[in-house]
């Protein structure tokens, strides 16, 4: 049989599962030429692979070039796809209880820039919000970014509708630190997403909590999404002193009006983006920001 085009579904190791052109999901293993060198990344969720069936065994032949990748540290400082190939990342963000951290968001815009992935952000538990004060605070924080903003409440449904029409094509990955919703969120947009991840953990070993790996479900009829593990914390991969002003796009619009072309927007006299903050024309937090991940970055250095 020739090698026909497959979209991965999840991954276990060398073993994966991949969705075929007609919609069927079937078991594949990974050659091992695809895992020299960069093991790690070597087959991720969303990959678009040349796949063959040779006596009812499906073996993943070629990887095809990512067109984009969502990418964290790791804990050994290591590079890690999350997911490839997707249309959208849907950033999600708790209003209340717990009340995500703009740095962490600030984090997640960076990592989706980098990996040359269109982001938006959806604000969970709007009913914990009551006077929309902290809904408007974070919208507040993004204006530069002209991103798409969907509050929803995941018990009453407010918001859904309005989400569901924006995820209606192509594929959206979801991500999020832990507790904010994103396992409630998705469970309403895809009845059955329970009863598929406990196969999916019953099939990889991993037990049967939604956050153990990434997984590509389908969404209506011509869309996916693609769910994430939770994560307690987030550092983007890749980042440097050079790129790092142009992944905050604020930042990247005023620094022709720093006095000094190389002006790394941390305490130099004549910075605009300095002069913006004390302006009160960019955010606070949004500098600090970038001033935590510029330090990190001469840590590592």
């Amino acid at each position: 049989m020739s090698d026909v085009a497959a979209r991965v579904v999840t991954v276990a190791g060398k073993r994966c599962r991949l969705e075929l052109p007609n919609g069927a999901r079937v078991e594949a293993i990974a050659r091992g030429k695809l895992f020299e060198g960069d093991r790690r990344n070597a087959l991720v969720v969303g990959d678009v692979v040349d796949a063959a069936e040779e006596a009812e065994t499906w073996s993943v032949e070629v990887v095809q070039p990512r067109r984009n990748a969502f990418v964290r540290q790791g804990l050994r400082n290591e590079r890690q796809v999350l997911f490839a190939n997707v249309d959208r990342v849907l950033i999600m963000a708790s209003l209340a209880s717990p009340q995500t951290k703009a740095a962490m968001l600030d984090r997640f815009l960076v990592a989706a820039l980098q990996g040359d992935i269109p982001p938006a952000l959806v604000l969970t538990k709007t009913d914990l919000d009551e006077q929309h004060g902290r809904e408007r605070e974070v919208q507040s924080l993004y204006d530069g970014f002209h991103l798409p903003v969907f509050p929803v409440c995941n018990s009453s449904g407010e918001g859904l509708d309005a989400l569901s029409e924006y995820l209606k094509s192509g594929v959206s990955a979801v991500v999020g630190n832990s507790g904010v919703g994103k396992s409630s969120l998705l469970n309403r947009l895809v009845p059955d997403l329970e009863l598929t991840v406990r196969e999916v953990s019953a099939w990889s070993g991993k037990g049967t909590h939604t956050t153990t790996a990434a997984l590509l479900v389908r969404y209506g009829g011509h869309a996916a999404l693609i769910d994430t593990p939770g994560m307690k914390s987030f550092v983007p991969h890749g980042i440097d002193k050079e790129n790092l002003a142009e992944l905050f796009p604020e930042f990247a619009e005023l620094a022709p009006g720093c006095r000094f072309r190389d002006c790394r927007h941390m305490a130099e006299p004549g910075c605009a983006v300095a002069a913006a903050v004390g302006a009160e024309r960019l955010p606070e937090s949004r500098w600090q920001s970038y001033k935590r991940m510029f330090a990190e970055i001469e840590e590592e250095w």
